[in-house]
């Protein structure tokens, strides 16, 4: 099997729910000022024009509570939360155009001034590569982890990255390649998936196949 990782989705973090009423009316003309002009969103959705209405409803608001005027907090609270609905939307939108150019999906969210979800990679532990019990073959095996999908590349020039290629990706701790040619020196190395994110290499391993 020599499938690659699927690729992963990238999202935004924008983290509303615990931004103050100041973070979020600061964040949002950022996001609508990084994106005006911005020739990855042509057709931004929401339109700008509406958050910026939104956006200038929250702050006027805001300033009314500081009058202690009975109601306010509520109205705040009300305005706050149509502005949430619209970010997360423009969000969206972004994740979509961002989704549509996996190479460059990170950049692209960066652009829109939004900070992008970071996931959490995993390094593969206690890998190993021995010569298997037939000839031409080896043996690789990785430390056993819950719900892990394990992945293994070899190569017989390590120095050069477009070299490495996929043997096996799947459920199975252990994997046997076989076919090899004896008297040679290959190069391995793995990597775990957790939730379909795809954690660090390990470090390279060699055999000289027998």
């Amino acid at each position: 099997m020599s499938t690659k990782p699927k690729v992963i989705k990238k999202s935004t973090a924008l983290k509303l729910s615990k931004q103050s009423a100041l973070s979020l009316i600061s964040n949002t003309r950022h996001y609508v000022t990084s994106i005006t002009g911005n020739t990855h969103f042509p057709t931004p959705s929401p339109d700008l024009a509406s958050i910026t209405t939104q956006v200038n409803l929250v702050e006027s608001d805001r300033i009314v509570t500081l009058t202690r005027l009975p109601g306010s907090v509520a109205k705040l609270k009300a305005e706050i939360k149509k502005l949430e609905i619209m970010l997360k939307a423009l969000a969206a939108y972004v994740e979509s155009i961002a989704n549509a150019d996996p190479d460059h999906a990170s950049d692209i969210i960066a652009s829109a001034g939004m900070p992008e979800k970071k996931a959490p990679v995993r390094k593969a532990k206690a890998f190993s590569v021995v010569n298997g019990k037939l000839k031409g073959s080896v043996d690789l095996s990785n430390k056993g982890t819950l719900r892990a999908t394990y992945i293994y590349q070899m190569t017989t020039d390590p120095n050069t990255a477009a070299s490495w290629a996929y043997i096996y990706t799947g459920s199975n701790v252990r994997f046997t390649k076989a076919g090899l040619t004896s008297g040679t020196k290959y190069f391995f190395r793995g990597a775990l998936s957790i939730k379909g994110v795809q954690g660090d290499w390990t470090s390279v391993l060699e055999v000289i196949v027998l």
